[in-house]
């Protein structure tokens, strides 16, 4: 009975890892340089980090000079998401754009690239119910300014 007990406090004190399903939709191209650079650099790092390897990446191919793409162009993963990425986006160009998306509800929507280690610390804190390490934005007003802060 003592040990019984003992492993169910013991089981109690550990924290759980929350089991959120987050997808990391990246939406960049081949006439984009940090894009380019970002997939060469930062991807493989990430793609050797366990945070990582719990989320699931969808890449989009995208030309700077367009919106996201239209559903036929998107990966299957990505198009029930199409109808948030366009809201979060806004109708604005440029590349790179991420979306991070948890249990299905768009949780930040952001412009440039990121470090990987970057991006673990965000999937970790969202994994782990930390608080998250960037001001998260829902909606774009510009790639540089968010108009609704989440």
């Amino acid at each position: 009975m003592r040990r019984l007990l003992a492993a169910t406090f013991a089981a109690l004190a550990l924290p759980a890892a929350a089991d959120h399903k987050i997808h990391m939709i990246y939406m960049g191209g081949n006439d984009c340089p940090p894009c380019r650079a970002w997939r060469a650099t930062e991807l493989p790092k990430l793609k050797e980090m366990e945070a990582f390897k719990r989320t699931q990446f969808v890449y989009v191919e995208k030309l700077i000079g367009s919106t996201v793409p239209p559903s036929l162009f998107l990966p299957s993963e990505a198009r029930p998401y199409k109808d948030m990425l366009d809201a979060a986006a806004n109708g604005l160009i440029g590349s790179p754009q991420t979306a991070i998306i948890v249990d299905g509800k768009l949780y930040d929507y952001y412009y440039g690239s990121r470090a990987a280690a970057d991006i673990e610390r965000m999937l970790k804190a969202i994994y782990d119910d930390k608080p998250y390490p960037f001001p998260r934005c829902l909606k774009r007003e510009s790639a540089s300014k968010c108009a609704t802060k989440a």
